[in-house]
C-alpha cells in the first residue's frame, strides 16, 4: 500500500514541530557557546564557566529531544538489507515487529529517565546550578515521544514509508 492512504495525527505534526524548534535553539546555543569559548581565549574578560556546560547540556537536549522526531519520520538509523529481501505481508510484519521492539525500548529508557529524576532531583549542575532532574526531563520526554511514535508507527505498518530528507524537515 502506498502512503496516500495514512496521514501522521495533527497533534503528532505539532508535537514535530515543538521539537524540531527546541532542536533548533539547542543547535543555536552550541553554536554560540562555542563561539564564546573561542572568544573567551582571546579576551579573558569574556571567560566564564558556564557556557561550557551550556553547550554540553544542549547537545544532550539536541540528542535526546530528536529521538521522537526521527522515529515518526523515519529519519533513524535502520538496517535496510531486510527491506529489500522481503516483500509483501511479511514485510509489514517486520515493520510492525521492528516499530514495537523500538516503541519498548523507548517506554523503558523513559521508565530509567523517570526513575533517575526521582533518584537525583535535589541535585544541581556545577556552573549553571541547573536542577539534574530538569536535565534528566529531556530523556524522558524524548523517549516517551520516541515509544509513542513507534506505537503509531506500529498501526502504520502496511503503509509505505516516506524517505527521509533532512533538508526538508516537516
Amino acid at each position: 500500500m502506498t502512503r496516500e492512504g495514512w496521514r501522521e495525527p495533527a497533534v503528532l505534526r505539532a508535537w514535530g514541530s515543538v521539537e524540531l524548534w527546541i532542536a533548533v535553539v539547542a543547535l543555536a546555543v552550541i553554536f554560540v557557546s562555542v563561539l564564546w569559548q573561542v572568544a573567551s581565549r582571546f579576551v579573558p574578560a569574556l571567560n566564564w564557566p558556564g557556557v561550557g556546560e551550556l553547550a554540553s547540556y544542549s547537545l544532550i537536549v539536541l540528542t535526546f529531544i530528536m529521538v521522537g522526531y526521527l522515529i515518526g519520520n523515519n529519519g533513524h538509523i535502520t538496517i535496510q538489507i531486510i527491506d529489500y529481501l522481503v516483500k509483501g505481508r511479511a514485510f509489514t510484519v517486520v515493520k510492525a515487529v521492528s516499530a514495537a521492539c523500538t516503541a519498548l525500548i523507548c517506554a523503558l529508557l523513559a521508565w530509567e529517565a523517570y526513575h533517575l529524576i526521582l533518584a537525583h532531583s535535589g541535585r544541581r549542575t556545577a556552573a549553571l546550578g541547573i536542577p539534574i532532574g530538569l536535565l534528566y526531563a529531556v530523556p524522558l520526554i524524548g523517549f516517551a515521544s520516541g515509544a509513542i511514535r513507534a506505537v503509531v508507527r506500529i498501526f502504520a505498518a502496511r503503509y509505505e514509508d516516506v524517505p527521509f530528507d533532512a533538508a526538508e524537515a516537516r
